[in-house]
């Protein structure tokens, strides 16, 4: 009877270990943020990351985070805030949202629980494992590797046109940016995403991670920004 006790015990264990472990395989593969949007998780370059960009409307605590659509009123903040890529709703699904810096960094938490915002560091590594080194123009072949593979909604700038390979998983589209009022937000043939770093200890000049498509030249680089601008944001798990 104990053989038999000590047989059932080991195989509820066995099966335990095993449910865990599909447990954490499943969170490996997507993350939820508090609003319920999903977002697919990929390990790329020793790191897992989201394959889409946040679309969030709420801080991790629950707080409401500001639309503003107004651009000149957008320029001017010193809170956080989201928009629309493009000041276009329909843009949501597959661009995702941008924010400004004040929400990247907000003490009520952007990232979902479980995950962080990139840091310049991440973002090096990402892109100097697989051959661009935030270095500024880089290969075809290797910027391309970095896009969405979706001719609906290809790269474009000037009547030249590419669509990505997306062999590194990073699945990325031209959601451009927000800046000043009168300035060019880049949509269609740029992605611009937050790092958690800036220049300075008192979080002016935020880096961003920059992939644009020139019409000829192909760059992935970066650049100190300004904490209104509004960027993509991508999510790594702890």
């Amino acid at each position: 009877m104990k053989k038999l006790l000590l047989l059932s015990a080991l195989f509820i264990f066995a099966c335990s270990s095993d449910d865990n472990d599909i447990i954490n395989a499943f969170d490996n593969t997507q993350i939820f943020d508090i609003d319920g949007n999903l977002y697919p998780l990929q390990l790329i370059a020793d790191e897992v990351w989201s394959t889409q960009n946040l679309r969030t409307k709420t801080y991790r605590d629950g707080s409401p985070i500001p639309y503003v659509e107004d651009p000149v009123e957008w320029e001017n903040l010193t809170t956080g805030a989201w928009r629309y890529v493009n000041n276009d709703p329909t843009t949501e699904e597959k661009y995702g949202l941008l924010y400004n810096f004040y929400a990247v960094n907000n003490p009520k938490g952007l990232s979902p629980e479980g995950t962080r915002i990139p840091s310049y560091s991440d973002f090096l590594h990402l892109t100097s494992f697989f051959g661009a080194p935030l270095a500024g123009a880089t290969d075809e072949e290797i910027f391309l590797g970095f896009l969405a593979d979706d001719s609906e909604n290809p790269w474009e700038i000037n009547g030249n046109t590419i669509i990505g390979t997306n062999v590194t998983g990073f699945n990325l589209y031209p959601a451009g940016l927000q800046r000043a009022n009168t300035s060019n937000n880049l949509f269609g043939f740029s992605a611009v995403i937050w790092s958690s770093d800036a220049f300075t200890s008192d979080s002016q000049n935020p880096f961003v991670a920059r992939w644009s498509f020139t019409g000829t030249t192909y760059m992935v680089g970066t650049f100190a920004t300004q904490n209104y601008f509004g960027c993509s944001v991508r999510l790594i798990k702890n």
